[in-house]
């Protein structure tokens, strides 16, 4: 092995195991990493490796600007240096001390008089309840005392800061609480006498804290149970608190209230009386696994296993509960029940009180329309009312809506009037207008001034509101538009799209694009007489289901639509050729499991995205952004009238939703930063293991020499990320985009150009990304990648097109279509792995192999354009799960050839022809422009083979898990492959065309590495014809030379050259990429990432 490590590390993002605060700044520990992050911007400062191999479990405060950094069985001392300009900079104080067992607690000891001597002491618990007194400068062991309870600790807290007044809290394996003094060793036994035992835990413990004020311990365990412990008293539990739903990992006592954070992925703040006072979501599927509390600005910060660091505010306002609304946790709740009252006008002739329609302005009015036909405001602050309109036609039916503006309301009743009156002025006249023969069905505001109102038979009017100098309302008509015919076709939203025309989403689930011109808009003085009805020029027929459209809005050049099927999707509006518009569906996302009724998106920010919508019986406020619920009131559920804003109400803002239930208004306010607590200071990446990985790009600026690429994961969490690396500075992943199109783990990615955009511009890209996984499920999406503001700049605009899917994914209709098929698909089988390549003759083409745990291979060809994708063969290869699938294209003079390299889980590989077979079968293709796929297949079909395979390799005693294949020369290849018996194998073979232009392979010589690896081998490239790369369950990143013979026809060895230690637990994939400067760089996942690359001098030589 070469002595010198030629494998350099480019960034690492892990679970976060340890976090603690420093004055404005926050210290993360993550893999041996510790990082300094700005609390107030949340942006990585500086970081560095201090512990080498070991993992940071603690990050304790010494003297000054000094702290212990502690993890597994390794120790060091740094400190964090900050210059006047803010520059911070990490100094490692003491070299890596590694100790004979596990660390679980450190304190600094205060032992001599002179300030650099003072805090020269360390005391040390270890695993197997000793503490060791250590010199961190001198590197000695002073003392080392044994506790008289001798076995393993789970858990263990150091109370003290002197040797003499030092007490040890371990929880042992047995479920208890020991505690013991190190200063108290016995002569006789050489041991420390146990002076407390504390029982009561039904598993064991995983963390210990103390209150010296309360004079309090407090417990986690594996039980869920957090218990609290006086050191005074008994000893017995003083307080037992359930309330996570998984196990509990750590707990801090404050003054006022107890944090503690579990396996459920939640933080939870309890009074001491028991009670849950917060419950902090956020953090995607995994443990929360680290801690802090800022005690004088009242922050904590989380760590999880998703790699992403929260802060939360805790505010000093106790929540109000109220007995009206259940599970409210903050704010003030108001019941309300309409009734003959002083503060309506007596004037009112007022016989049915019943409330028929509500909204909340943003002016904090709650309007109401009752049954009567009377249309009231109440005004929260005062507690009045005032009358804004009565009129008896609006009596029994009517159907209201507010302008944006909040100024005016637009009314219609069952004769089909068209009523629209003002809100701040209720002496101008309203003005009305007989639209329909039949009852209005709905009024929309489009805008402050663009008012829709659709009819009987599918008609939807448009109409222009203005108001003169006296205030008098003008309604003019400007256009008239006709639904398609529908069970169900009454508009629900609708949007004006500035030039481009108009959106309409309907009660059928429908959205409708419609054009207009001069020609087709009346004037100020139209009737309406004139204007014929205009269908749609392009509709998405039932793409949010038979549930209805709920909402439709324009942000930063995008369409989002929202329905009661529990999506949201994103479109984009093109013209084609003819120059008609068409929406265009690039992604569909859901907001979180059992979240189905979503009502409408609203974005208070750039950066932040909400929605608005129904989850069981509860209205709910969710944040896309930090995936957190930021309101939540117990309603009834989604079916009923609902209203709600953020206003100011003086220095704050207070969110207020109104509802009827019971015909009655229900009103609930609640302070707005109450319901924003949560900071991002580090970006989730995924909430489960990160199964595989691929790049897609890599962009560089010329001026400032910043390179980043950017690539694709996925994950057992069934999202795949695209994301953003930077490769020469401390930075954390960027995610661009997060798509949810899986139902099930993620098992492969792919990638070729995009063969419509590929062409490979500095600035500009644009990729096809296939990924498969369980389910039977293949999808495929087009990724345009554009660098903002010039070569310069950082900045990355990343658009995600889905073109594609096929399998089991989630979607009724399309099951039901598989299921009618002649080919019927076992729902549980795992497409493991895929592999893409473009057609050597219809550069159009796109084909893709896919291994399937049923022992089969498929073979499909996509069209991009059409957005087409054909299933053309279904090949039984192996008698085996098959693992893993590659391709190696082969061009010369002589012919051209694509082999298909497939392995299984009995360690063959086979090497196939993918021209050989004779019937094609089965297309998929998009469903007008939907984005979804039906499947299309003949009732009494044959599918196509790949043939007989060409050579057959058996080089592993088990499962093959990664293939990579290199050029040698001509017709001659190196094929490399890795297995679960943990060896390498490298072979050269040679391609040969016969007479009748048959392609055949042979193998001229194998060389095997039977203990490459202490594990099973997860990742394999070749980086050159000489240089290949693995990786393994083992956590090594080996590089091996590669020496073949002068006449290529035997490999003389396989030597290792370099070796690196992957901070990656469970490594599971591995990809490579040369950055445009040349320098080769490879990424591995598994529970987290890790980018590295050879150092460029050595990979030179």
């Amino acid at each position: 092995m070469a002595s010198d490590p030629v494998i350099e590390t480019n960034s690492v993002t892990v679970p976060i195991t340890s976090l603690t605060f420093y004055g404005e700044y926050l210290l993360s520990g993550e893999g041996p990493f510790l990082k300094v992050y700005q609390v107030t911007h949340g942006k990585l400062i500086c970081q560095k490796d201090v512990l080498n191999l070991a993992v940071i479990h603690g990050i304790c405060k010494g003297f000054g600007s000094h702290f212990v950094i502690y993890g597994q069985k390794s120790l060091c001392v740094v400190s964090i240096q900050i210059s006047q300009h803010d520059c911070v900079q990490i100094c490692v104080e003491s070299t890596v001390c590694e100790l004979k067992d596990l660390i679980w607690n450190i304190c600094w000891l205060q032992e001599n008089s002179t300030i650099e001597q003072h805090w020269s002491q360390l005391a040390v618990i270890l695993a197997h309840n000793s503490v060791v007194r250590w010199h961190w400068k001198e590197r000695l062991v002073l003392q080392h005392a044994h506790c008289a309870e001798n076995c393993i600790l789970y858990s263990a807290l150091l109370i003290g800061n002197t040797w003499d007044t030092l007490f040890v809290a371990a929880g042992t394996v047995f479920n208890q609480i020991v505690v013991w003094k190190p200063s108290t060793e016995q002569e006789s036994t050489q041991r420390c006498a146990v002076q407390k035992r504390y029982t009561g835990h039904q598993g064991v413990i995983f963390n210990i804290s103390y209150n010296a004020d309360r004079r309090q311990l407090c417990s986690v365990s594996d039980d869920r149970s957090i218990r609290l412990w006086s050191t005074d008293g008994a000893a017995n539990a003083v307080l037992v608190l359930y309330g996570h739903t998984a196990r509990v990992w750590n707990c801090q006592l404050l003054d006022d209230v107890i944090v503690s954070i579990g396996e459920d992925a939640t933080c939870k703040v309890w009074s001491y009386l028991g009670e849950v006072l917060y419950t902090f979501t956020g953090h995607k599927g995994c443990s929360i696994w680290s801690l802090a509390v800022d005690k004088d600005n009242r922050i904590l910060a989380t760590g999880g296993g998703d790699s992403s660091i929260r802060l939360w505010r805790l505010d000093e306002k106790k929540p109000v509960s109220t007995t009206d609304l259940v599970k409210v946790d903050v704010g003030v709740v108001e019941k309300l029940k309409l009734k003959r009252s002083s503060k309506v006008s007596s004037a009112l002739d007022i016989s049915d009180l019943t409330p028929r329609h509500v909204t909340v302005t943003n002016t904090g009015e709650v309007m109401v329309l009752i049954q009567c036909g009377a249309l009231l405001a109440y005004k929260l602050p005062s507690q009045t009312w005032r009358c804004l309109m009565y009129d008896p036609q609006f009596q029994s039916y009517g159907v209201m809506s507010v302008a944006p503006s909040k100024k005016m309301a637009a009314l219609g009743n069952i004769d089909g009037h068209l009523k629209v009156v003002q809100l701040d002025n209720i002496e101008s006249s309203a003005a009305e207008k007989h639209v329909f023969q039949g009852k209005v069905l709905n009024v929309i505001w489009a805008s402050s001034e663009d008012l829709f109102a659709s009819g009987p038979g599918g008609h939807l009017d448009w109409y222009k509101v203005t108001t003169d100098s006296c205030d008098t309302i003008n309604l003019i008509i400007r256009s008239k538009f006709i639904l398609p015919s529908a069970r169900q076709h009454w508009a629900t939203a609708v949007s004006v799209l500035a030039d481009e025309g108009i959106l309409c989403g309907d009660r059928r689930g429908s959205l409708h694009v419609y054009s207009y011109d001069s020609n087709t808009l009346g004037g100020s003085h139209s009737t309406g007489q004139s204007l014929q009805r205009l269908p749609p020029c392009h509709s998405l027929f039932g793409i949010h289901g038979k549930t209805g459209v709920t909402s439709v809005c324009l942000h930063d050049g995008m369409i989002y639509s929202t329905g009661r099927d529990g999506t949201y999707r994103q479109h984009i509006l093109k013209r084609d050729e003819e120059g008609i518009a068409k929406l265009q569906l690039l992604n569909t996302f859901k907001v979180s499991k059992g979240f189905q009724w979503l009502e409408r998106i609203v974005f208070p920010s750039d950066e932040e995205m909400q929605i608005l919508g129904f989850h069981t019986n509860q209205f709910l406020v969710w944040s896309v952004t930090r995936s957190e619920r930021l309101i939540e009131v117990e309603c009834g559920g989604g079916h009923r009238t609902w209203g709600y804003t953020v206003c100011d109400v003086g220095s704050e803002s207070i969110a207020t939703f109104a509802c009827v239930k019971a015909q009655q208004i229900f009103i609930h306010r609640v302070p707005w930063q109450l319901g924003s607590r949560q900071t991002i200071v580090k970006q989730a990446l995924h909430g489960n293991q990160v199964t595989c990985v691929k790049h897609l790009a890599s962009f560089s600026s010329n001026e400032e020499g910043v390179e980043y690429a950017v690539c694709a994961t996925g994950s057992e969490d069934t999202t795949v990320n695209i994301v953003m690396l930077y490769l020469r500075r401390p930075s954390n992943p960027k995610i661009l985009h997060r798509l949810q199109a899986h139902i099930s783990r993620v098992c492969a990615l792919a990638s070729c150009p995009s063969p419509l955009k590929g062409d490979k511009h500095q600035l500009s890209q644009s990729v096809l990304l296939f990924s498969v996984g369980g389910r039977c499920a293949l999808q495929c999406w087009r990724v345009n990648l554009k660098q903002q503001n010039g070569p310069s700049s950082p900045e990355l605009c990343c658009q995600v097109e889905h073109l594609v899917s096929y399998g089991t994914v989630d979607g009724v209709e399309r099951r039901r279509l598989l299921k009618k098929s002649a080919d019927l698909v076992d729902p549980e089988t795992r497409y493991m792995d895929v592999t893409v390549w473009q057609d050597a003759v219809s550069t159009q083409t796109v084909h893709i192999a896919v291994a399937g745990s049923d022992a089969c291979v498929r073979l499909f060809d996509l069209d991009e354009s059409s957005r087409n994708l054909t299933l053309q063969s279904v090949t039984p290869c192996h008698d085996a799960c098959v693992l893993s699938v590659t391709h190696l294209s082969h061009q010369s003079d002589d012919f051209i050839a694509t082999l298909i390299l497939t392995a299984a889980t009995n360690g063959k590989i086979l090497i196939w022809d993918s021209r050989q077979g004779t019937v094609v079968n089965g297309t998929l293709e998009s469903n007008k422009g939907t984005g979804t796929s039906n499947l299309h297949h003949a009732l009494q079909s044959t599918h196509k083979t790949l043939g007989k395979y060409l050579l057959e390799l058996h080089h592993h005693q088990s499962g093959v898990n990664c293939l990579s294949s290199v050029q040698l020369h001509n017709d001659i290849y190196l094929l490399a492959s890795g297995g679960d018996d943990n060896s390498l194998s490298v072979s050269i073979v040679q391609l040969s065309r016969s007479e009748n232009n048959d392609v055949g392979v042979k193998c001229l010589n194998t060389f095997g590495l039977p203990n490459a690896h202490a594990a099973q081998v997860s990742g394999l490239h070749f980086i050159s014809q000489s240089c290949l790369v693995s990786t393994s369950v083992d956590q090594r990143i080996n590089l091996w030379m590669v020496e073949v013979s002068s006449d290529n026809q035997s490999i003389s060895k396989v030597q290792l050259s370099g070796s690196k230690f992957s901070h990656i637990a469970d490594v599971s994939c591995m990809d490579i990429w040369v950055s445009r400067s040349g320098i080769p760089h490879f990424i591995t996942s598994g529970q987290g990432l890790q980018v590295l690359h050879i150092a460029k001098d050595q990979y030179q030589s």
